[in-house]
């Protein structure tokens, strides 16, 4: 089977989606036409795109088992009319729950024909200096993991005429959906005197969440708790307060050290 466009569309504050749909994509053996990074809210502004003859790799990190909000938003706006859907989530090696489910169940209200699925691991957001959790992850491992599910994939489209007349495929999660995960809840990040000033925080939020005229602090009800802009800071100067979140870094590195492998899963074809 051919198609006409290999597209990547994905939100990934730290980019550890990104990396992994780039190596699914490469294992599936076609050039990526399109990428349609959504991490950005002036991108997510603009009209959503309407696909036709492609394959489309969509991806999302996982939020307290769910799909970040505005992701999710923003995929049930999409459009598509024939087009296959590899749908993908990365989770920081606690529970990706019932996220993978969720999108799924997006893709298909879109007019996506879904053939595969994984759920692979990232570094968690929370992770620092004194929590580690899921830490450089997606490792090598990881990414030759992504590159054969991505020859899978070809495989399976190799062998069918058309897939888009299979089956969709199985993934586990919950419908009810588990509650999401609130933003907003807490004061989360503290900014040092280390700061200059140098707007790389500003640059990389997915949610406009940071205030350049009060010292480039966050704005707490807007903060969906990605650190983002931890990560990012030059000058370590974005630190995460004392808080429940401080307290769940710590749980999650005490409970959750043993490294867990992705799972991905394809149509019956």
């Amino acid at each position: 089977m051919s198609f006409n466009n290999t597209i990547l569309l994905y939100f990934s504050p730290t980019a550890t989606t990104r990396i992994i749909l780039e190596e699914i994509a490469k294992g599936i053996g076609k050039d990526v036409s399109v990428t349609i990074d959504i991490t950005s809210p002036e991108v997510r502004n603009q009209p959503p795109p309407e696909f036709g003859d492609a394959l489309v790799l969509i991806g999302a990190p996982v939020y307290g088992g769910r799909l970040p909000k505005d992701a999710a938003l923003y995929f049930k706006a999409v459009r598509a009319s024939g087009s296959l859907a590899v749908l993908v989530v990365l989770y920081g090696n606690r529970e990706f729950e019932d996220t993978l489910l969720e999108l799924k169940d997006i893709a298909v209200e879109d007019g996506f024909s879904p053939l595969a699925a994984g759920a692979f691991i990232g570094e968690h957001s929370f992770t620092n200096d004194e929590y580690l959790i899921a830490k450089n992850r997606p490792d090598e491992k990881d990414r030759k993991k992504a590159f054969l599910f991505g020859e899978q994939i070809a495989d399976l489209l190799n062998r069918n005429e058309n897939p888009a007349s299979l089956p969709h495929v199985d993934v586990p999660g919950n419908f009810p959906y588990k509650e999401s995960m609130p933003s907003g809840s807490f004061q989360f990040i503290d900014v040092t005197p280390d700061c200059d000033g140098c707007s790389i925080c500003l640059t990389v939020c997915p949610e406009n969440a940071i205030d350049e005229a009060d010292t480039w602090s966050t704005i707490d009800e807007s903060c969906i708790y990605c650190c983002a802009c931890i990560k990012a800071c030059p000058q370590k100067a974005r630190l995460m307060k004392d808080s429940p979140m401080k307290d769940k870094a710590k749980w999650l590195s005490e409970n959750c050290a043993r490294r867990k492998e992705p799972r991905t899963f394809l149509t019956r074809g």
